[in-house]
């Protein structure tokens, strides 16, 4: 029986040739749709800004001021304008307080500061559960038909978002009650962990915006 004796520099090199060859076609498959990527957000920014600001004849998302948080989370601003004029910001943030990961919240302020609308644009919280929070879904029952469609807000309703209407951020967080409390309701039993997330997203945007309105008011990055 003869054996072969393995040539350990010469499978070095050719495991290593291998490697480079994987690495080089990944970053230029990694290249040739970074472009596609970016476009594809952008075109869900614009929308997500579209549901939540005021009528705007500006391009928000080419106007923005970026804020730390009393968290350290960036809010992201988005400044709306017609004729000149400021009608209202867009703040989204990203909280990693989720149930499953990180739960991306913007939210539309008056230029008072007081909240506007809240919609949830990006989660991965477990389906019935998380999601009954963060999903804006037209409920096609035959009350709906005779009360139709859409919340107060514009929006497709949901009670836990729809909460945070008209409210003005202050330094004290909100909390969160029980449904069976039957006042300020903004949390869902079962889903606690979820409705604080968006809680604390909804509170970093107003509360910061509050204690920058004169950078916003005037669109400056500083």
């Amino acid at each position: 029986m003869s054996t072969q004796k393995i040539n350990i520099p010469m499978l070095g090199a050719f495991l290593g040739g291998v490697a480079a060859i994987a690495a080089a076609l990944l970053s230029l498959v990694n290249h040739s749709t970074a472009g596609a990527i970016a476009l594809n957000l952008q075109k869900k920014t614009n929308a997500a800004l579209e549901q939540v600001l005021p009528k705007f004849d500006n391009v928000p998302s080419a106007e923005t001021v970026v804020l730390r948080s009393d968290l350290d989370w960036p809010v992201k601003y988005y400044i709306a304008r017609k004729g000149g004029e400021i009608v209202g910001y867009a703040g989204e943030v990203v909280t990693p307080e989720g149930f499953s990961g990180d739960v991306t919240v913007m939210a539309s302020l008056k230029t008072d500061g007081s909240v506007d609308k809240v919609i949830v644009t990006a989660n991965s919280e477990t389906p019935g559960l998380g999601t009954v929070v963060t999903d804006r879904k037209v409920q096609k029952t035959i009350v709906d038909l005779f009360k139709g469609g859409e919340s107060a807000t514009g929006l497709a309703p949901n009670a836990y978002l729809d909460w945070y209407a008209g409210k003005k951020a202050e330094a004290d967080r909100w909390s969160i009650y029980k449904e069976d409390k039957g006042e300020g309701i903004n949390g869902k039993t079962g889903a606690t962990i979820t409705s604080r997330a968006i809680c604390g997203a909804v509170h970093a945007i107003g509360a910061t915006a509050v204690d920058h309105l004169d950078q916003l008011s005037t669109g400056a990055e500083k």
